[in-house]
């Protein structure tokens, strides 16, 4: 929700409009309007082109008689079900059930009224986090409804008195103390309203009330709900210097001042001529006055003040002075918990996406890794551990293709483990497994090259390519094979070739050209294959 400033509106009629505006959007609601029953009588309904009128729109309902007055008196939302005709000329359709509501604004005896809407949506049902934005709202216009009834009595208060003054040269005196603490109270709530902290607006109030509002000696107290307990925070000592009185904490005193305070909303409970005391020694005698902080309908601290340094006497303007202090306090107050609440909402609501963030970027490096971990499984064969089928059918097309564009040559050499089946047949598959793992090792020693590929083409078949070989390179190649594999001499005693095992290579060149395919290379390499085996095994041989 945007920050609140209500300089912005200068009339109640602009202020309406924008607050029944945003109850409309969040409540989805087809109907809204504000009812004043004190201290005047005024309706104001929202029509649907953001514009206000005091008639309730034509084809609404408007709210039966006890369902406002039900809802001030209980001092809470209250909402119904009721039925409307879809088509006012045919009594035959089935009617549409909507809720009425009613969100009280009553704040003192003096201002009573409420917000009536319309909607499909039950509002009594919100979650909590929907009904703060309505609450916060209702707060914001019942705060400033008041603050403009008030400066209304404050005007006629001030009327009075200029009547007086005809009669009475003294109330001139009187009347101009109280215009000039006004204006210091007007001073004294801007000068408060840019505080940036609970405990720096307090010790502002009080240094500010010392100062500007002719208060001698005053100590603000605050209440903990929870623990029904009165915590200090800051005061003044018997000569009017500024204490810190944060570490005082007690039980709420149950002192019929104290209750009395305590139970009446803008009320200031005055005594005079009684001792007056700094940490419970008698320091002089005079007045001292007690008048309390709320929120909405519960008290949530109190001011008290005295007049021990200078002895002025107890004025009635002074108490009402004293009053709208404690007003512009509480609201000035709250507003600076709400706001450190939505700090430290939004601190946490920053906390946690960032949390969720580092969490997400965590799973996508871990999904990451996972998918490459895949990718390396797929192309690669899980017995000897060099690349798979899938991998050279890939990578061949891939050389194939740059091979054509830079025009140069590749080879592939294609190999077959001789008799293999009856060494599996005479050793077993474990033994054969060790045997084309062992062979696998040795044909990726002797073909390194990063542009080059040895994998497992499938059964005892293996498969090499030599990209841009020189001439003669696959001869070479195929030769040192041989050479290596009589050095490894792994027994072979099923063999009719040789004792140990062998193999028969067939290997091609080509040059790829515009319109061929790899797999003429590969079938190539397999004819060559063909005709070492049937050139009796354990040999090498060309394409032709």
């Amino acid at each position: 929700m945007q920050e609140w400033v209500p300089e912005e509106y200068s009339s109640l009629e602009e202020l309406c409009t924008v607050v029944l505006g945003a109850i409309r959007e969040k409540t989805d609601a087809h109907l809204v309007g504000l009812v004043l029953l004190a201290p005047q009588q005024r309706q104001l309904w929202l029509t649907h082109s953001g514009g206000l009128v005091e008639q309730c729109p034509a084809g609404s309902a408007y709210p039966p008689a006890g369902f406002l007055e039900s809802s001030l008196s209980n001092g809470s939302l209250r909402c119904e079900t009721f039925d409307t005709l879809q088509n006012e000329l045919d009594e035959v359709e089935r009617p549409l059930s909507l809720i009425r509501c009613a969100i009280p604004l009553k704040r003192t005896e003096q201002l009573q009224c409420a917000i009536y809407l319309e909607t499909r949506r039950r509002v009594d049902r919100f979650a909590a986090s929907q009904r703060y934005p309505l609450q916060l709202l209702a707060h914001y216009l019942a705060a400033e409804l008041e603050t403009r009834f008030l400066s209304g009595c404050i005007d006629e208060e001030r009327d009075l008195l200029r009547h007086a003054r005809r009669d009475l040269d003294l109330s001139l005196q009187v009347q101009e103390t109280f215009l000039n603490l006004l204006r210091s109270l007007h001073e004294v709530s801007v000068h408060l309203a840019g505080c940036g902290s609970e405990r720096e607006l307090l010790r502002e109030a009080v240094l500010q009330a010392r100062g500007k509002l002719q208060i001698d000696r005053l100590a603000i107290f605050l209440i903990d709900e929870e623990r029904r307990i009165m915590r200090g925070t800051w005061g003044t000592d018997e000569f009017g210097n500024l204490t810190d009185e944060s570490t005082y904490v007690s039980a709420i005193p149950d002192h019929p001042v104290v209750q009395q305070a305590l139970s009446s909303k803008d009320y200031v409970v005055l005594r005079d001529d009684v001792p007056l005391y700094y940490e419970h020694r008698v320091v002089g005698h005079g007045w001292n006055a007690m008048v309390s902080l709320w929120h909405d309908e519960r008290p949530i601290g109190w001011i008290a003040a005295d007049n021990l340094l200078h002895g002025r006497p107890a004025k009635n303007y002074y108490c009402e002075i004293f009053k709208q202090f404690a007003a512009s306090l509480s609201q000035l107050l709250i507003r600076q918990r709400t706001e450190e609440a939505l700090r430290r909402l939004n601190q946490e609501l920053e906390l946690r996406v960032c949390e969720r963030t580092r969490e997400l970027a965590q799973a996508n490096q871990a999904l990451a890794l996972a998918n490459r971990q895949l990718e390396a499984m797929s192309l690669e064969d899980p017995l000897t551990e060099i690349a798979n089928r899938r991998h050279w059918d890939l990578f061949l097309s891939g050389s194939w293709d740059r091979a054509r564009r830079d025009g140069c040559r590749l080879a592939v050499l294609m190999l077959d483990v001789d008799e293999f089946k009856a060494y599996n047949d005479s050793l077993g598959h474990p033994q054969g497994d060790r045997c084309l793992r062992q062979l696998a090792q040795l044909l990726h020693r002797c073909e390194r090259r990063r542009a080059n590929l040895v994998a497992r083409y499938g059964g005892e078949e293996f498969a090499i390519l030599l990209y841009a070989p020189s001439p003669g390179e696959a001869e070479c190649l195929a030769e040192r094979i041989h050479r290596e594999i009589r050095h490894l001499a792994i027994p072979h005693p099923g063999s009719r070739v040789a004792d140990f095992v062998t193999v028969s290579i067939g290997f091609s060149y080509v040059t790829p050209l515009s319109g061929d395919d790899w797999r003429s290379l590969m079938n190539q390499a397999d004819q060559a294959l063909y005709s070492a085996k049937q050139a009796g095994r354990a040999q090498s041989f060309s394409f032709e």
